[in-house]
Order: structure tokens, then C-alpha cells, then sequence
């Protein structure tokens, strides 16, 4: 049976497309929550510009940035049943100011240093907004007072914070959550 005109270029329009897409392979799976290598090398280049230590892809940080990003889905799980307040876009941008100020001389070194790591400053907003987001929720969860202030002062580079009784909790709970939860890694993302 011959092909019309029409019916092979509608064929050709539908391969071009399919050829166009973009596939994001699958990194983890927590529970029904799918994290993709994309966002897991995007967790590795934001840690290490936060830290202003050297850019690292190797399949071990990339395996820790998967970890990471299992725990912070997790929180997130747990945010969705209580009643977190999220940050004002105004307590980010003043998070923000102050990273910017303390590690950079100029506007020209920090979009050096953004570009240099591979990031937006969209993307590092969204990251520093998760971050004083999960302060928050440690805060409350785990007996912190409640004050803005005092979670934001507790924001490091890299999301790293003071240790404690609070951030014990923390890693007692996440210990349990992450066995309760249904979490795989997908080991050709890890190689």
C-alpha cells in the first residue's frame, strides 16, 4: 500500500518531534517521586558553588547529591501534611544579598562564578529558598524557636548547619523516614 504526500510528511513531522524531545534519564525514585540526572548534577554544581569548592560530576558526588536530594524529598513529603510557611521572595533575595556580598567583590565575579558552575541565579534563588524552607521546618518540628531571623542566620553554604540536639532529630528522623520510604537508586545515573 503506497503512502500519500500528506500521510509522509505528517510521519516525517511526528519522527521530528519524537527526535527533538529531550529525555532526562531517571536517577532515584522516592516513593512515586521521580529525581532525574538533571536535577541531580544541578544539586552537585549549586553545592559546590555555595561552597566555592571545586566543580565535581564524578559518579561518587553525584551519587551524594542523589542523596541529598532524597532527603530534601522527604522533608518535602512532610511539609505537604503540616502547615510550613514558605519564604517571602524578599527573605530570599536578602539571603542572596548577603551570600553575594560575603563571597564576591563585584556583580562581574558572581556571573563568573555562576556561569562557571553551570547555574541561574533563578535556579540558586529556588535552592536558597528550599533551603531556609528546610530550616524552617527543622526549626518547627524539632524545637527551635520560631523567628525568621534565627533560620536564616542558621543558613550555610551548602545547606550545612550548626550541629545539635535539633539537627540530631533531624538525622534520627530522616534515618527512619528514608526506611520507611521506597527509595531506588537507578545505577546506570551513577556511573
Amino acid at each position: 500500500m503506497a503512502m500519500s504526500n500528506h500521510s509522509r510528511v505528517l510521519l516525517g513531522l511526528v519522527a521530528f518531534t519524537l527526535s527533538a524531545a529531550v529525555v532526562d534519564r531517571i536517577a532515584v525514585v522516592v516513593g512515586g517521586t521521580v529525581i532525574t540526572e538533571t536535577e541531580v548534577l544541578q544539586e552537585a554544581r549549586l553545592e559546590a558553588f555555595l561552597n566555592q569548592g571545586p566543580l565535581d560530576l564524578s559518579a561518587a558526588q553525584r551519587k551524594t547529591a542523589a542523596g541529598r536530594l532524597v532527603d530534601q524529598q522527604l522533608v518535602r513529603n512532610e511539609m505537604r501534611i503540616g502547615s510550613y510557611p514558605p519564604p517571602t521572595p524578599a527573605e530570599v533575595d536578602s539571603m542572596l544579598a548577603n551570600f553575594r556580598k560575603e563571597n564576591f567583590a563585584n556583580e562581574q565575579q558572581y556571573r563568573a562564578a555562576l556561569e562557571k558552575y553551570g547555574i541561574t541565579e533563578d535556579l540558586l534563588k529556588q535552592h536558597l529558598s528550599w533551603q531556609l524552607a528546610a530550616i524552617r521546618f527543622t526549626d518547627l518540628r524539632f524545637g527551635m524557636p520560631d523567628s525568621n531571623q534565627q533560620s536564616a542566620d542558621r543558613v550555610r553554604p551548602g545547606g550545612a548547619m550548626p550541629k545539635g540536639d535539633v539537627d540530631q532529630q533531624m538525622d534520627a528522623w530522616l534515618k527512619e523516614a528514608r526506611a520507611g520510604a521506597k527509595v531506588q537508586f537507578k545505577p546506570g545515573a551513577f556511573q
